[in-house]
């Protein structure tokens, strides 16, 4: 199958809940400094979401660049993925009306780990079954020690969201998404340091 289909198809769903998730922030009670306050967990959550949403369409288009073909392998996978994705306006949703409750938290966080998890593994495999441009340099799942920082800031934000702040949690997501988008050439020079014995 022609890659450029699938990925229209993606992008379509990724902006369709990029929509659906702005359409959820609701209004402030009053037209003041305070009320846009009382809504900053919202607005944060939102800005998480829209950060892993945005990344995830970002990599994807570039990773679809260079590959050209496609097989059912790849869209299966991608499908899991697709579908854990859509999840994320529903959890945001929630999280955001119980920022301190540890079960939103909770399950917000393991979305999004399990989100990073199956974009790796989709990656993966999208190259190893592009069987028309051999594209092993594009494997994401070569980013050892960025993923090993992320999970790092994962653990850590479940710890002290369960012993402490069950907002910690959502802190943790904002700080790996945004280790998640370092430019390439810090990503790069993390990677060159196992091989150079740092």
């Amino acid at each position: 199958m022609d890659s450029g289909r699938f990925e229209t198809f993606i992008d379509a769903i990724l902006a369709i809940m990029m929509t659906v998730m702005v359409l959820k922030i609701p209004q402030p009670e009053t037209l003041s400094l305070s009320g846009i306050m009382d809504l900053s967990v919202v607005y944060l959550s939102y800005l998480i979401s829209f950060i892993i949403i945005a990344s995830i369409w970002n990599s994807h288009r570039k990773l679809f660049d260079k590959i050209k073909k496609i097989d059912n392998y790849v869209i299966a996978i991608y499908m899991v993925l697709t579908f854990i994705i859509t999840l994320v306006p529903y959890f945001t949703y929630w999280v955001s009306g119980n920022p301190y409750s540890l079960a939103p938290e909770i399950c917000y966080g393991s979305l999004f780990i399990l989100t990073n998890v199956l974009y790796l593994l989709a990656s993966h495999i999208a190259v190893k079954h592009d069987k028309f441009n051999k594209n092993s340099h594009l494997d994401s799942s070569r980013y050892v020690n960025l993923n090993l920082i992320i999970y790092t800031i994962f653990i850590i934000g479940f710890l002290i969201g369960i012993y402490i702040n069950p907002i910690a949690i959502l802190i943790s997501c904002l700080l790996s998404a945004i280790v998640w988008n370092l430019p390439l050439k810090i990503i790069n020079i993390l990677d060159n340091s196992d091989t150079h014995g740092y």
